[in-house]
């Protein structure tokens, strides 16, 4: 992949390299742990599905935080900006994850105990498993555009971008990030399978509270744009709420997005793991309390979750209304119809 990478930015392929190794040798280090992660799964998921020419690059783009996808010339391109490994790096940074074992209290005693015995876990760390669950979302989303791209008989050079663009809608487009949002999670649910298969002590309860961390990871990583702190470089958190919408703009609203993720995780869940007898509204109750002293910590002065509590419950008919007519969509639409087959996914 590195000599591929090399050769498309000598042919304009690959545009606004950053080369971040005259930084800091802690920026460094950042650059270096995103760029590998995301460079490793993309050699595997490329190796299992049969792509070639295959670049994964960090753009420069004033550091701003995005990701995204494309193909430009016959190469599938997944890229993140140099601001996103800034970001993420800061916002899932231990601190904010300190008093995360509170959780407990608003759970009976035998999850409460699994949530301290994940806690006191020298070989589980709250702050990097959500830091990965992020990670892992964020490049499954990114690559299901590129299967997306390359099933579609009409698109063979196109990008998509996480941020949104206000310039234009597209219902086929609101469809392909739902899409993509639903084969992220449950890349997401996989990804923490694994990390509590590794855990020497294990059990129903841990495994529960391993998949609420999980899930509440995507939930913080959406709600970080929803509610506009994404600025990498500032010290200060303003926040810009996105005011609620349908059919509009490049994404469906981050309220509509959460809503899809939750509900198909916890489908996944149920269907992968009856043993483990989980609910949705513990599952609810769970993932936004973890979000709520998440916030919390991260901006002790503002009790922002209570607006995604209003937003979410005045919007809730028009949220289930529009997440049931994407769903429609896309199981009609012809790529996302032929990569569910060749998948054998349930959607």
């Amino acid at each position: 992949m590195k000599d591929i990478r090399e050769i498309s930015i000598k042919k304009g392929i690959i545009k606004s390299a950053f080369d971040y190794q005259e930084l800091d040798s802690n920026l460094i280090e950042v650059y270096e742990y995103f760029e590998e992660k995301f460079k490793n799964l993309y050699q595997s998921y490329a190796g299992i599905f049969c792509l070639d020419n295959c670049i994964f690059y960090i753009s420069e783009d004033y550091y701003r935080c995005n990701a995204f996808a494309g193909i430009v010339q016959n190469h599938n391109i997944i890229g993140i900006t140099n601001g996103y490994p800034i970001l993420m790096k800061d916002r899932f940074d231990e601190k904010y994850f300190s008093n995360i074992v509170c959780i407990g209290f608003i759970n009976e005693k035998i999850i409460s105990d699994a949530y301290c015995d994940l806690y006191e876990d020298q070989n589980f760390k709250f702050d990097e498993f959500m830091l990965n669950c992020s990670i892992q979302y964020t490049f499954r989303h990114e690559f299901q555009h590129i299967l997306q791209f390359n099933s579609s008989r009409l698109l063979k050079n196109s990008l998509c971008s996480e941020n949104l663009d206000k310039s234009g809608f597209s219902l086929r487009k609101h469809a392909w990030e739902f899409d993509a949002d639903r084969m992220a999670c449950y890349e997401v649910l996989k990804y923490t399978f694994s990390v509590y298969r590794s855990l020497k002590d294990k059990g129903n309860e841990k495994l529960k509270c391993i998949f609420y961390i999980a899930l509440a990871s995507i939930v913080i990583t959406k709600n970080l744009f929803y509610f506009g702190v994404t600025n990498p470089i500032s010290l200060e958190y303003t926040i810009d709420k996105q005011d609620f919408y349908t059919k509009q703009y490049s994404h469906p609203h981050p309220l509509v997005r959460i809503c899809n993720m939750i509900e198909y995780f916890y489908s996944n869940i149920k269907n992968d793991f009856p043993d483990i007898n989980i609910d949705p509204q513990e599952i609810l109750n769970n993932v936004l309390g973890i979000s709520k002293i998440y916030f919390d910590n991260l901006i002790s002065n503002q009790n922002i979750m209570q607006d995604y509590f209003k937003d979410a419950i005045k919007f809730a008919d028009e949220i289930n209304s529009y997440n049931q007519e994407l769903y429609n969509f896309a199981i009609k639409d012809e790529s996302i119809n032929a990569l569910l087959r060749r998948q054998q996914i349930r959607f």
